[in-house]
């Protein structure tokens, strides 16, 4: 046999042969066709918020545990430009950012405010995000001076004051976080001396308030009964201080700080937000709830696509962290048309989605 015939021998078929190849070959190219028809077809599944939140928060907790591999420590209040190698040790920070944090340090480097942190190679936005409260950079030039131009002094009762006024009298975010922590745990100032204790506070900055704060001292239980008008009937969104102190149980500083906190959100659209208004009790709100009518339309509303850091960050329900997320979505992503954007992106939670939403 020579190698021709070898070659026609291996290579012919026969009669069922060729028929199971052709077979084969007709229903490879089916299920190539069906395999790209299906998903014409097919219908996406609802997905749950309450599980795609669950979802977000351990997705969270799992990019914490993979990115934040430390070292066995704790976490406290330092300086970055004084801390010693031997604290720093003890610090619950990843080895490889205390390496380089002494590094910089070695080399000539200062950290003038707290973001300055960033300029550490190997600090992460969520590494950042968790080292930011214990933070304390002592710097002259950041506090607030009658010369500064991103501070200003006034007169303020630091019981009353609103974050928007302590952030124009050069307060940090954290101070004020710190001061709110103490309030919403029944806290209040009785003298200047004691709000400037709060930690937080540098020695300038003590000297340079101290003559700003303005304490009013507790009003005297008024014995006399205010009349009550029962047919009265307030709109919250358009009364002014005046209109509100007719009501039962509001006095003055109380008609203020709804007025001013109304300010703040927009407008109410609950009843139920009365009681994030400092200082007002559940059993006022009790008594004057039969008195109020809320007109929603009345809300004013925040445009997302242009609203700059400042005045997202002074919406009670954004502040600074959130804003900032919103500017950086805004700007890798553009235009925003819906507030459920950033809920799907997971920049809002459910509970921060359903709180906003009035206002956007």
């Amino acid at each position: 046999m020579n190698f021709r015939q070898l070659i026609q021998d291996y290579f012919t078929f026969s009669r069922n042969e060729r028929k199971g190849i052709t077979i084969l070959l007709v229903l490879i190219f089916i299920l190539a066709v069906a395999n790209k028809l299906v998903f014409y077809f097919e219908t996406p599944a609802r997905i749950d918020p309450v599980l795609f939140d669950s979802a977000r928060h351990e997705l969270g907790l799992l990019n914490d545990s993979v990115s934040l591999r430390i070292t066995s420590g704790k976490l406290f209040s330092f300086n970055p430009n004084t801390i010693d190698s031997l604290k720093l040790e003890s610090l619950d920070l990843p080895e490889q950012i205390k390496r380089n944090l002494l590094k910089f340090r070695r080399g000539g480097g200062k950290f003038y405010s707290d973001s300055d942190f960033r300029k550490i190679y190997g600090v992460t936005d969520q590494v950042y995000d968790r080292i930011e409260p214990y933070l304390l950079v002592e710097n002259e030039h950041r506090l607030p001076a009658a010369n500064s131009p991103k501070s200003e002094l006034f007169l303020f009762d630091p019981n009353t004051a609103s974050d928007d006024e302590f952030l124009r009298l050069g307060l940090s975010g954290k101070l004020i976080a710190t001061i709110r922590n103490y309030q919403n745990k029944g806290g209040s100032y009785k003298n200047k001396e004691g709000f400037l204790r709060m930690w937080g506070f540098s020695e300038n900055q003590k000297k340079v308030l101290a003559a700003y704060v303005m304490i009013e001292k507790p009003e005297a239980l008024n014995t006399e009964k205010k009349s009550v008008d029962t047919n009265l009937v307030v709109e919250l969104n358009s009364a002014d201080s005046i209109q509100l102190k007719r009501l039962p149980g509001i006095g003055d500083k109380l008609s203020k700080r709804i007025v001013k906190y109304r300010d703040l959100l927009g407008g109410f659209h609950s009843l139920n937000q009365l009681n994030e208004v400092y200082g007002l009790s559940e059993q006022t709100i009790q008594l004057i709830k039969n008195q109020i009518t809320i007109d929603d339309t009345k809300i004013k509303k925040m445009d997302l696509n242009f609203a700059d850091l400042y005045e997202l960050a002074k919406h009670p329900y954004l502040q600074k962290n959130l804003a900032g997320q919103i500017i950086k979505f805004r700007t890798k992503n553009g235009s925003i048309r819906d507030l459920i954007v950033l809920r799907d992106s997971m920049i809002l939670n459910i509970d921060e989605y359903n709180r906003l939403k009035p206002y956007f």
